[in-house]
């Protein structure tokens, strides 16, 4: 672990400086990106259930365009965390999912065409399981703050790689100034998701294209302006049902690397999700709050809501 915490900082580091060397041209070129998602953010504080948590650090740096799109590249780390319905069950036959912490790195391109078109292509790698030390994280977190401790990080999926390529694609149907329909697929595959999910998302307000849009952080490339109050550029809401087939996910399902889990449930193959929220951007910040709601994923759980919070800070 202490090597890895090196090897963050010396990377950090190298982005920065290479930042503060760009920094003197006339375009914004790198920026830090961070989302969180728990089900906390929801009015229901008491909730602590299946996508419990999932925290997202990214630095994004402005590449060398192609022929017909412009470029960003980002490096990110990611920690999930799932758990059962109430974590103070201790018998693996109270539980309606297994317990799962990973902790993973990705690198991905970003593809912002001219045509009004938007691609993401994510590699991510890291470790699902005890060795990723997701259990341990939330019982230190939830005893500092006095919250109740979790008992069934036994019954957790087993030690496996996580190998996933993740993809996003997304066009528009129709725009205008201030009311866009799009169409956003998203599918994975690997060790660890498996799902294909096709979502018509509906957006309301002073919207900019979606190649130039907040929604997928595409400022970088602008020029650098200084503005004595800084107004905001973008504010929209939005609205996005989608529909998700699950091939496999091992998360519920179990590894199919590595020693057997003890626990596992099978996952419900079409999931329903409901996406909202809004979104604002300023020259040099975003800020997103976004609702989740999902149909159940496996047979004994119910269904499941929560909120992200996306910043991105650009320089």
């Amino acid at each position: 672990m202490r090597k890895l915490f090196i090897t963050i900082i010396a990377l950090l580091l190298i982005l920065k400086l290479t930042a503060q060397e760009k920094s003197q041209k006339k375009y914004l070129t790198f920026d830090y990106q961070l989302i969180v998602d728990n089900d906390a953010f929801t009015f229901d504080l008491t909730q602590d259930q299946y996508y419990s948590s999932g925290i997202y650090g990214s630095v994004r740096i402005l590449k060398d365009s192609i022929a017909n799109a412009k470029v960003i590249q980002s490096y990110q780390l990611n920690h999930r965390m799932y758990t059962p319905k109430w974590i103070g069950w201790d018998r693996q036959e109270q539980l309606d999912r297994p317990y799962a912490g990973l902790l993973s790195a990705s690198i991905a391109n970003e593809y912002y065409f001219h045509s009004n078109q938007y691609l993401k292509a994510q590699l991510e790698l890291g470790w699902l399981g005890p060795g990723a030390l997701v259990g341990e994280t939330q019982a230190t977190w939830h005893r500092w703050f006095g919250m109740p401790q979790p008992m069934g990080w036994k019954y957790q999926i087993n030690n496996t790689p996580i190998i996933n390529l993740n993809l996003t694609y997304i066009k528009p149907i129709y725009s205008s100034y201030n009311f866009e329909l799009t169409s956003e697929t998203n599918a994975s595959g690997g060790t660890v998701y498996n799902n294909i999910r096709q979502e018509l998302m509906v957006r309301v307000g002073e919207l900019k294209p979606i190649n130039k849009s907040a929604y997928v952080s595409s400022s970088l490339g602008n020029k650098r302006i200084k503005l004595p109050e800084p107004k905001i550029s973008e504010i929209y809401f939005f609205y996005s049902p989608g529909l998700e087939y699950v091939f496999y996910n091992a998360t519920l399902e179990g590894n199919f690397i590595g020693e057997k889990s003890i626990y596992t449930v099978d996952a419900i193959r079409w999931v329903f999700q409901h996406r909202g929220g809004v979104m604002l951007s300023w020259p040099r910040f975003d800020l997103g709050f976004i609702a989740y709601w999902r149909t159940q994923e496996n047979a004994s759980a119910t269904r499941h809501d929560y909120v992200g919070v996306r910043l991105n800070q650009r320089f």
